[in-house]
């Protein structure tokens, strides 16, 4: 080690080698859910495995969800024997209905890439 005068004072200041980089805090970083590396809380997309966050549901469920509903005003519709009108504000409202619940039901979530 080698002492060195500071400008302001005449202090002795020992110099010392540069210490190892730290590795970040785990209050900045987050565990992929996918394959559990470490990442950015901020990160959209895992850097080790490709998943990515997503938002709200999938085509596929979504697919479902209303053909869901369509099902549900048409059964509606039979089972009262309501006229056209009745039926079609039926089937509108319960294909609506099934979209709503539908995007409320799935929040973000990590989805692996295909």
């Amino acid at each position: 080690m080698m002492t060195d005068r500071s400008e302001s004072g005449g202090e002795d200041r020992r110099q010392s080698t540069p210490l190892p980089m730290r590795t970040p805090e785990m209050s900045g970083l987050q565990l992929c859910p996918v394959c559990h590396g470490k990442m950015r809380q901020t990160a959209e997309i895992c850097p080790h495995c490709g998943a990515e966050k997503h938002f709200g549901a999938t085509l596929w469920e979504m697919v479902r969800f209303v053909l869901g509903g369509l099902a549900l005003g048409v059964l509606f519709t039979v089972v009262t024997r309501a006229g056209w009108a009745v039926g079609a504000i039926a089937i509108a409202a319960c294909v609506v209905i099934a979209f709503i619940i539908g995007q409320g039901r799935h929040g973000h979530r990590w989805m692996k890439r295909s």
